[in-house]
């Protein structure tokens, strides 16, 4: 991307964060509801991919029904930009008292095998705030593709490390995750993104099979990590709940492979389980099932 565009970019972006919080969080998050609104509306592209998810995942809904739950969808997006704005304002404590915990001691459990945590996550509710937050009481570094505009990725980077979270990149990032679980911190992958044909496997998603990334079982069974699913659910103006899970036992077979397959089935399950019970707050635009089966 051109440096020049990528400027332009940054600076609306941080004018973006200046004018909207002029305003009460109330109104602030109405606009983002706004954005995400209008992105609806008029971005087509990511309409159609997000309605046609939806149609092939629950081919029981009506077409009204699936209109709705993508117009929230995106309306969510608009919410967790309005959010993340929020933060760079009111700072870890507007994030201390947004989110609460249900399960904390399901993470303080595994930490005391001493060989750090994997978390299974997805892009549901406001993951970000989520992360943000449970890095108050824990080391958290969490796996990330890097912006693809070097000054809004700079901007990011800094908002999360300030909250005492380690951000690693995704591209080769097994040494560095081996890194921090040997240090017995916590490391969260979100799992719920199309991966390409050479880094991952096919399992069955919502009745698809989608190419998931398998790092977290082939890590799980490596190093013996416990894995804990967690997910942050949108629960009103401002307020969020980080639901963490009990520990998903990884137990080895001797096969290798079988066991990675089966086990990144396991985890890609229980995110199904919860983007059915908050469906609208998934990010369904995503082309989850791009990458097809020979």
């Amino acid at each position: 991307m051109n440096i020049i565009i990528e400027w332009i970019q940054y600076v609306l972006i941080f004018l973006f964060i200046k004018i909207i919080n002029v305003f009460s969080f109330k109104i602030s998050l109405q606009i983002g509801r706004f954005i995400g609104l209008l992105l609806y509306l008029f971005d087509a592209r990511h309409r159609n991919v997000a309605i046609n998810n939806l149609m092939a995942s629950f081919p029981e809904k009506s077409h009204n029904e699936i209109k709705r739950i993508a117009k929230e969808s995106s309306r969510n997006i608009g919410c967790t930009i309005a959010e993340m704005a929020r933060v760079f304002k009111g700072g870890r404590e507007w994030v201390d008292n947004a989110v609460i915990f249900e399960g904390r001691e399901n993470v303080e459990k595994a930490l005391e095998k001493g060989k750090g945590v994997l978390v299974v996550t997805a892009h549901i509710g406001n993951w970000e705030v989520g992360a943000l937050a449970s890095a108050r009481d824990f080391r958290l570094n969490f796996v990330v593709r890097p912006l693809d505009n070097r000054f809004i990725n700079r901007l990011i980077y800094k908002l999360r490390t300030a909250f005492n979270s380690g951000v690693i990149a995704k591209k080769n990032a097994i040494r560095e995750i081996l890194r921090c679980l040997n240090k017995n911190e916590i490391v969260a992958i979100l799992m719920d993104q199309n991966t390409s044909r050479e880094e991952g496997m096919f399992v069955d998603f919502f009745g698809r099979k989608a190419c998931t990334t398998p790092v977290v079982a082939l890590l799980a069974l490596r190093t013996g990590a416990p894995v804990i699913p967690a997910f942050t659910i949108r629960e009103g103006i401002g307020k969020f709940k980080v639901v963490i899970g009990e520990a998903i036992e990884v137990v080895s077979s001797g096969d290798n492979q079988r066991d990675i397959e089966k086990y990144t089935a396991i985890f890609t399950g229980v995110i199904e389980s919860t983007i059915r019970r908050y469906t609208d707050q998934w990010f369904w635009l995503h082309r989850r099932w791009k990458t097809k089966p020979e």
